[in-house]
């Protein structure tokens, strides 16, 4: 199962969310090999939306989607608030939930079930829970024994994202949880790994980069499932300049005292694909706070990497460019004498 981590566009910052092109947006993921989207998750700036724009979200993709082929998540909030968004997306047939774990707050793993997953489970018994492990991002984390003592208490909690990098954490999960669990794999990078590994086996993946190239995650996802690991192998490797958008570093000016510092900055997740998508002209750029645009030097090694990964495969970005009447050859051509200067770009 591949599912995509939908990213949302906003016309211009602090806008609203364009519904329509969200519409277009699911429906190019789901005719170009994704099985399923994820609504309102992180990397869909979910928890800068409001209820009405979740809600709003949802609507859309139900004129693309079938209330099967989406995952909603229920954001932040207290257990009321995401019982009520839940049982709103139910009402509109979609079954299948996406919690992550409480961030912040520094909850142990034994309160995260108890407390926060497990109240949830059991007042929508009718849906599918997918609790989400993210700890870089949420400061803690769901352990594999307690998701298992979970999945004991609350039969409907039908599997788990694991965004934690670790493939020992997912061997666990496959030991405790049993076969019939399923586990998506929420790390682009492992995904492959992932679905070969013996002791894992994983159902699938929750996809960000799919966002450029479902196609090609569909094929690696389909070659890993059926064990072909050459096959495999070689999907991956052309994926590479691709999967480093994953997390992008670079030096920008700051001016510090009157002077100016080169400052390392760290983009990633929804910055560094929405600059991808803008660059190629899919989608504005623009997000809600406290994201933002990346500076020059960022967005010219994203450049980079999607100029490196259209001059050795252009079969790549081929499906995108098709579906939204783009031309990534010129649209990334006018940037490549100053990538080749050592210069930079910007996203317009």
């Amino acid at each position: 199962m591949l599912v995509t981590a939908l990213v949302t566009p906003f016309q211009e910052e602090g806008a609203t969310p364009e519904d329509a092109l969200y519409a277009r947006l699911t429906r190019f993921q789901l005719e170009r090999g994704a099985d399923r989207v994820l609504v309102a998750g992180v990397e869909g700036e979910g928890p800068s939306l409001d209820d009405g724009e979740r809600l709003a979200l949802l609507d859309a993709a139900l004129q693309a989607a079938r209330p099967e082929q989406i995952v909603y998540a229920l954001g932040p909030g207290r257990p009321g608030e995401l019982v009520a968004r839940g049982r709103q997306a139910l009402g509109r047939g979609v079954r299948d939930l996406l919690l992550v774990d409480a961030p912040y707050v520094g909850a142990s793993s034994a309160d995260l079930r108890e407390r926060w997953h497990r109240p949830v489970a059991r007042a929508l018994p009718d849906c599918r829970l997918y609790p989400a492990s993210a700890p870089l991002r949420t400061g803690t984390e769901l352990l594999p024994d307690d998701l298992a003592r979970l999945r004991d208490e609350c039969p409907n909690v039908a599997g788990v994202e694991d965004g934690t990098g670790r493939l020992a954490r997912m061997r666990r999960v496959r030991e405790l949880c049993g076969e019939d669990f399923t586990i998506l794999c929420a790390d682009d990078g492992l995904l492959r790994d992932a679905l070969i590994d013996p002791h894992i086996r994983a159902d699938g993946g929750c996809s960000l980069l799919a966002n450029l190239v479902p196609a090609a995650l569909r094929a690696l996802h389909d070659a890993a499932a059926a064990l072909d690991a050459v096959a495999a192998r070689e999907l991956h490797d052309r994926l590479l300049p691709l999967l480093a958008l994953s997390s992008v570093t670079a030096e920008e000016p700051v001016e510090v005292g009157g002077g100016q510092l080169l400052v390392p900055q760290r983009s990633r997740g929804a910055v560094t694909l929405k600059t991808a998508l803008a660059l190629l002209g899919v989608l504005p750029a623009s997000w809600r706070a406290p994201l933002g645009g990346m500076g020059a030097a960022g967005a010219a090694r994203v450049t980079a990497a999607l100029l490196q990964a259209q001059r050795s495969d252009p079969s790549l970005l081929q499906p995108l460019a098709a579906a939204f009447a783009v031309d990534p050859a010129a649209r990334l051509g006018h940037a490549a004498p100053a990538l080749a200067a050592g210069g930079s770009t910007s996203l317009r």
